[in-house]
């Protein structure tokens, strides 16, 4: 891998991490396009980090707050004489409870399946199906009638978003607009939808790092290459992170649908042709 194949990949990443169009299935697309041979699941996961950064500082006033909160919490006495009551009390530590339990069915699905998933990397045709899939997913919000009341995240909303999350390892089913798309579908208002969904994502990449960090030595491509295409998934990233809330605020949301449609039935008939 070349250095400037390495910013394109990261630039790729950025844009897609965060829009729902799924980074992974346009990474398999990319790097078959331009005929890359090396084992790039670590690449990808680094890149991953890249955009974990992005959402850090994007979110870093809410992160902050929901560690100032939680740790309040429990160190306050009152919260080891009556647990139950004082947890009812605190939104910071409720929410992270539901970041927790929604994280849990996510790591069993990565580690029972790691293998598999990871063998889809080189299946074009199965990214493509994958890429329409997620079309029709991103749509799974106008089901939802509109007079139904919103309503705020809940306990059992958690372990679905987290199954939502754990399917998207899948390469081509977009992470951001699997758990988005639920999360809305179930009522949650936009802003907190986002919120969770891109906080959930914390956890998974830091767990998917650690599941792939014994292969430093072994990859194939150089350490500073693998920086620069984090550098520009970082950057791309962040601005495609601050532009998919807007969209989100504009309830346009779903209009990425057909482009994922599209590039699937695309990348579908080319694969069937060659």
């Amino acid at each position: 891998m070349t250095f400037l194949e390495a910013i394109f990949l990261g630039i790729l990443q950025g844009l897609t991490e965060f829009l729902p169009i799924s980074s992974s299935g346009h990474l398999v697309l990319a790097q078959t396009f331009l005929g890359l041979k090396e084992p790039l699941v670590f690449f990808d996961v680094m890149l991953h980090v890249g955009t974990l950064a992005a959402v850090l500082v994007v979110y870093r006033e809410a992160i902050g707050k929901l560690a100032i909160g939680g740790v309040s919490t429990l160190v306050d006495t009152q919260f080891w004489r009556k647990p139950s009551a004082t947890f009812n009390t605190s939104t910071e530590l409720k929410f992270i409870s539901l970041i927790l339990l929604g994280s849990i069915p996510t790591g069993v699905i990565a580690v029972l399946f790691k293998d598999q998933l990871e063998s889809f990397f080189h299946e074009v045709q199965l990214v493509s199906i994958m890429l329409i899939l997620t079309g029709l997913i991103l749509q799974l919000p106008r089901l939802r009638k509109r007079d139904v009341a919103s309503s705020e995240l809940k306990a059992w909303h958690a372990p679905l978003i987290g199954i939502a999350q754990g399917c998207a390892i899948t390469p081509g089913v977009s992470r951001s607009g699997t758990t988005i798309s639920l999360a809305l579908f179930l009522g949650i208002p936009a802003k907190t939808a986002a919120e969770y969904s891109f906080l959930l994502s914390i956890p998974a990449i830091l767990g998917a790092v650690v599941l792939k960090i014994r292969d430093v030595g072994d990859t194939a491509i150089p350490l500073h290459i693998v920086g620069a295409g984090m550098l520009a998934a970082f950057i791309v990233g962040y601005v495609a992170l601050r532009f998919l809330l807007a969209v989100l605020n504009r309830g346009k949301f779903s209009l990425f649908s057909y482009y994922c449609i599209a590039l699937g039935f695309v990348s579908l008939l080319i694969a069937l042709i060659q």
